[in-house]
């Protein structure tokens, strides 16, 4: 047999294989920072709608527990909720980061355009810590105030954010973020944002928040679940198989290394 011919064959294509993946995954992050919300990577998510005549979103806070501990792996990813203007490029959002070995807390603001990133200060969280995260409008600043707090240490993390050009808030989110292997995910399989409250142009609105769940990168079953007005889950399922199984770590590195992420100093490249 043409032993020699047979591996110059499968080196090629493997060379091309793996050209074209590097290609696809650059387009990935081309598009994630050329492009606006929902970003590359969300997984499950729920929009909401806000009641009709309403302006602004004046407040909207939310708590839910932090999951336990996944097994080691060079994975990260995040639970958070926010909320952007009606052009998606403006995302206010307390986010609860698993770092590739601790769970941590704070508080983003992402611009698009032109980019610009500010973070909170991180607070250090457990698995089966509760967290309560706000968005409080002031009208005198056109700012908000963006909160996160581990209601069981007293820990707080907090940044004011001025409202770019007058902008106004109209578009809530629960997302959790992130691709990876589904064996890498918190093996609680779920995580329920809480005491949900919203107000719309100073007026109580939780009850007038139209929810919809939808899925932007499917994977490992992600799915937002709408409970009520006031509770809203995530579920997946670690026991799938996933797209993601075969990428290397580099590859998944490069995948999903932007936003929140770069703020973490335990995420280091491969």
């Amino acid at each position: 047999p043409d032993r020699l011919g047979l591996r110059d064959r499968f080196r090629r294509d493997t060379m091309k294989m793996a050209r074209g993946l590097c290609v696809a995954v650059a387009a990935v992050v081309v598009a994630t920072v050329t492009a606006q919300d929902p970003a590359g990577g969300w997984m499950a998510y729920a929009v909401g709608t806000l009641p009709a005549g309403s302006t602004r979103v004046t407040s909207m806070s939310m708590s839910w527990v932090v999951s336990r501990d996944p097994k080691p792996s060079s994975a990260f990813y995040s639970p958070w909720f926010g909320m952007d203007p009606a052009d998606n490029l403006n995302l206010i959002q307390p986010v609860n980061p698993w770092g590739g070995n601790s769970w941590s807390a704070y508080t983003e603001y992402f611009q698009w355009s032109p980019v610009h990133n500010s973070n909170s200060d991180q607070i250090s969280v457990n698995g089966g810590d509760t967290l309560h995260g706000s968005l409080v409008y002031s009208e005198e600043r056109d700012s908000y105030t963006l909160t996160q707090t581990n209601v069981n240490s007293g820990s707080s993390s907090t940044q004011e954010v001025k409202c770019q050009n007058g902008k106004k808030y109209v578009l809530p989110y629960v997302v959790y973020e992130k691709t990876f292997p589904c064996n890498t995910y918190p093996p609680d399989g779920v995580v329920k944002f809480t005491n949900i409250s919203i107000e719309c142009d100073g007026t109580d609105c939780t009850k007038g928040v139209t929810w919809e769940s939808k899925v932007k990168d499917a994977n490992c079953n992600f799915k937002a679940n709408i409970l009520s007005p006031t509770e809203i889950s995530i579920t997946w399922d670690t026991s799938m198989a996933s797209k993601y199984d075969n990428y290397t770590e580099s590859e998944l590195f490069d995948l999903n290394y932007h936003g929140w992420a770069t703020q973490i100093p335990s995420i280091t490249a491969p």
